[in-house]
């Protein structure tokens, strides 16, 4: 079935009807490839500088999320294999009959974070929580945030603003505190897995074995039924 419009056109007039829509449409995808650019860049300062990797915008009319994965490649698994100790490996990878590896998450996290430089030995926990951070806990309030901060930005921000905001009250900006935490968690979880002698030595030899590829993607989502 046809549309009666386009049924009651001659030729010439369908030929100028397609090559209008067909310029409206390529005029149209070019300023959605701006706008996209746009809102991308917006979520990706966001991203950055709250290390997230996902972040949201919305309106009535519908919503557009701005995503940044990072994906791992170990050019040298053997190498890799030979720093890591032989428990760590068995409890954090799968081998699978292809051959492929199948790290889990904290390795992961590991090994992103030795890549990219995302990690600091500079202060412990107790240490950057007690002295350096920009609220001042008491020892109680302490003693609860080692427990819980885990360098997880949406959460630990959660915790800082449960602890130390009322209820209702404007959330400061906590992103200097929690990328150094994020930063000690990482630093953690090297020392956790990798001997702690030539430390610095093992990490650049395990940098020479890694590539981690960042992407980026953004989702328009709205109401189909309004089309």
């Amino acid at each position: 079935m046809g549309n009666p419009m386009y049924q009651l056109m001659d030729d010439k007039q369908l030929v100028a009807e397609a090559v209008k829509l067909d310029k409206e449409q390529k005029q149209g995808r070019h300023r959605l490839d701006i706008v996209k650019a746009e809102i991308q860049a917006r979520g990706l300062r966001v991203i950055e500088d709250c290390n997230i990797r996902y972040i949201k915008y919305t309106a009535p009319e519908g919503s557009v999320a701005v995503t940044d994965t990072q994906s791992l490649d170990v050019l040298n698994v053997d190498k890799l294999k030979g720093l890591i100790t032989e428990g760590v490996w068995k409890q954090n990878v799968t081998e699978t009959t292809k051959t492929d590896y199948k790290y889990k998450p904290m390795l992961e996290r590991v090994l992103k974070a030795i890549f990219t430089g995302d990690y600091t030995f500079e202060y412990t926990l107790e240490e950057f929580v007690g002295n350096q951070m920009s609220v001042k806990p008491d020892a109680k309030q302490k003693k609860l945030l080692l427990k819980k901060l885990k360098g997880d930005y949406a959460k630990d921000r959660n915790t800082l603003a449960s602890m130390f905001n009322a209820e209702g009250s404007t959330v400061p900006d906590y992103d200097v505190d929690l990328w150094y935490i994020y930063k000690i968690k990482n630093g953690e979880l090297i020392k956790a897995v990798f001997p702690e002698e030539f430390l610095q030595q093992t990490i650049e030899e395990v940098k020479k074995c890694l590539i981690v590829d960042t992407k980026t993607g953004i989702t328009i989502d709205y109401d189909k039924e309004d089309m």
